[in-house]
């Protein structure tokens, strides 16, 4: 149970951050209004950060405002386990990404995570800034590693964006136990040419997944959002999803479940 909240700025704000105390320590967050400052009427989108990043580095608010314009909705981040303000320096990309590598492999701490995420969600829905019937989580890369735990506990998430993380930097049970949990409908994307996670290690993370409303699509390309039509097509699902309460089959794109693009 969180303790004290502490806001920055005013909520009427564009943006705004705030922080959640509770026993265990401090959440750092940042919550972007929705488009037409809808209040308790606004879908919400929560939304992780990648590996290098931090919630209020530069591509983490570019994505954001993106998410904010295209879908309507309000968005969430929190700062990952060893990542912005729960960090005493400010490392450069690579060492940041050194360290949270570091992390995963060692003590990744999925279950304290997911327990933070689901505070933060506890937190913006008792003020009043969102809608607890409409949420989607929008995590690519480090959001899957720890996003599928988290959608698989939290029964508010109605939709997942995930994909570009796989077999290959350890934790594989924590993973495969989670993955099967997972009722969330899901669009999993795979990069072809990522140079971080193998194409096969990241088919059998979707697999896994015990969804039986989920999506295969694979881009050409490394491990970014770069590819042509691969961020529209994660911003047209989570968008479909806030238009209709049922958010399995009208949230899939064209195709079976478990259907694949080339």
């Amino acid at each position: 149970m969180w303790k004290e909240l502490h806001i920055e700025g005013r909520i009427t704000d564009a943006c705004f951050d705030f922080a959640v105390n509770h026993e265990g320590g401090t959440i750092p967050a940042t919550f972007w209004n929705a488009r037409d400052r809808l209040g308790r009427d606004a879908p919400l989108t929560l939304l992780q950060h990648g590996g290098p990043f931090h919630k209020r580095h530069e591509r983490s608010d570019e994505l954001a405002r993106t998410i904010v314009e295209r879908t309507g909705s309000a968005v969430l981040l929190i700062d990952g386990p060893v990542h912005g303000r729960r960090r005493d320096d400010t490392p450069g990309m690579e060492a940041m990404l050194a360290a949270f590598e570091a992390h995963w492999r060692k003590n990744p701490g999925i279950e304290g995570y997911v327990a933070d995420w689901r505070m933060a969600l506890d937190v913006v829905l008792g003020a009043g800034w969102a809608d607890p019937t409409r949420i989607a989580w929008f995590g690519m890369s480090m959001g899957t590693a720890y996003g599928i735990a988290l959608c698989a506990a939290e029964p508010r998430i109605k939709v997942a964006a995930l994909g570009m993380w796989g077999m290959d930097w350890g934790q594989e049970a924590s993973l495969l136990n989670d993955a099967r949990k997972l009722r969330t409908p899901v669009l999993f994307q795979i990069k072809s040419g990522d140079e971080i996670f193998s194409t096969q290690g990241q088919r059998a993370l979707f697999d896994a997944l015990g969804s039986p409303d989920k999506c295969l699509h694979t881009f050409a390309g490394g491990h970014s959002l770069t590819a042509p039509g691969q961020l529209d097509e994660l911003l047209d699902f989570i968008t479909r999803a806030f238009g209709d309460d049922q958010a399995g089959a009208a949230t899939r794109p064209a195709g079976r479940a478990g259907s694949e693009r080339p």
